[in-house]
């Protein structure tokens, strides 16, 4: 598709109504990528397309883009700009469920692949769920997808003394969460998260498919059992062109 014949065909910017032009060619985009014109991974007109087309700074044009960028619409990969699969609302400060169960709630298909399995010791995790310092957790690190697209590389330990045996099971086929609960019957009943805003490292573009320096939902999870006892700590790094996470709060 040509990106002249797709402009051509577009009314120029209304300059009397108390709309902003950024908004208007924001409009204008979000409505080509919503009626098919233009499909995810399409790269959308460049910058100076849209000046001659609309008459318009280069400016407004950023800041239309920018908003699209951020909100998820589009991705910027190697100076281009294209059109991005939706982010995915996640109920995870919300709700307390597995992964597997929340992309099956939305329609997707989960998987796993697992990096690394085994029973260590970590002085930072026991310091934080205020154990002893040799203290020895099951180790699992992997990365979880949906639809087979990467969406977060997480590293989980758990109390190895606490569960053991653990590390012998195939976390590619089982749920963690709910492996605790049927072998060991103890129930995640609370947890406690900090959600920080990074940017991914060579090891996220790796495991993720994103580029260095793209943005990063960085969460800490501590979990506690129905004695209120922690069971686990993990660390996850949520592909930020993928993912929004809702919140709801009352009074």
């Amino acid at each position: 598709m040509d990106y002249h014949i797709v402009l051509a065909d577009v009314d120029a910017l209304d300059r009397d109504v108390p709309i902003p032009l950024y908004y208007q060619v924001k409009r204008f985009i979000l409505d080509q990528i919503k009626n098919g014109s233009w499909p995810i991974g399409w790269q959308i007109p460049t910058e100076q397309q849209f000046c001659e087309k609309f008459d318009i700074s280069r400016p407004t044009v950023r800041q239309a883009v920018g908003e699209l960028i951020t909100e998820g619409h589009l991705s910027r990969r190697h100076r281009k700009i294209t059109v991005s699969k939706p982010k995915m609302d996640g109920d995870f400060f919300s709700k307390l469920q597995s992964f597997n169960t929340e992309m099956q709630a939305k329609n997707l298909a989960p998987s796993t692949q697992v990096l690394t399995l085994d029973v260590r010791t970590c002085e930072e995790v026991s310091e934080k769920l205020a154990m002893e310092k040799d203290t020895q957790f099951t180790y699992l690190e992997r990365v979880r997808y949906a639809d087979d697209d990467p969406i977060v590389w997480v590293k989980t330990f758990i109390p190895h003394n606490a569960m053991p045996g653990l590390a012998s099971v195939d976390f590619e086929k089982f749920s963690l969460y709910e492996t605790i609960e049927r072998q060991y019957q103890v129930r995640i009943e609370r947890v406690d998260r900090i959600f920080e805003a990074t940017l991914a490292n060579t090891r996220d573009s790796e495991l993720l498919g994103v580029e260095k320096g793209d943005p990063i939902c960085y969460v800490k999870t501590e979990a506690y059992d129905q004695y209120n006892q922690p069971v686990e700590f993990s660390v996850a790094r949520y592909r930020g062109d993928r993912s929004q996470f809702a919140v709801s709060i009352g009074r």
